[in-house]
């Protein structure tokens, strides 16, 4: 999979004029791509957690207890931080999730080496999307289970009212 989206990333680039916004768009819609090529599913794009305000997600697979986001960014520069203070956030109401970032961005190692080091705590791992390394990601990710999240009841308990 990580041929495809190098592939089709530069035939985007060199049939285009360079856009910023367009660009991320055009990459996360190769990813898009790549999810359901693997089976991934069912996925969630740009998704809003609910007990995780002000995020938006780029792709959500939820399982209940360890659900996974992937955050897309083709460059990094100092951007890879908001993932990582999103994956950090997220992991407060979801002790086990799993948050990649996946680039296109050479400046993945430097990343990749300050989650090794431990200096980014909210990002499993930063893996450049047209690498072996998100081809594997994906074949790990097809065996896992993940589901349509339920709605979420505000409040459980027996209620309790003096009005009729």
């Amino acid at each position: 999979m990580h041929e495809f989206i190098g592939t089709a990333y530069e035939m985007y680039r060199s049939g285009y004029p360079t856009n910023p916004s367009v660009n991320g768009k055009v990459f996360e819609l190769l990813v898009f791509e790549t999810l359901v090529r693997e089976n991934v599913l069912p996925f969630y794009y740009q998704a809003q957690i609910s007990l995780v305000p002000n995020v938006v997600f780029d792709f959500v697979c939820f399982n209940l207890r360890k659900p996974v986001v992937l955050s897309c960014k083709v460059s990094l520069r100092e951007r890879y931080k908001q993932a990582d203070l999103e994956g950090t956030v997220l992991r407060q109401v979801y002790r086990l999730a799993e948050s990649y970032l996946l680039t296109l961005s050479d400046e993945q190692t430097g990343v990749q080496d300050k989650i090794v080091k431990g200096d980014i705590a909210g990002l499993a791992s930063c893996i450049r999307a047209d690498s072996e390394q998100y081809t594997r990601l994906l074949a790990e990710l097809s065996k896992r289970e993940f589901v349509e999240a339920s709605p979420i009841k505000p409040l459980c308990g027996s209620l309790f009212s003096l009005s009729q």
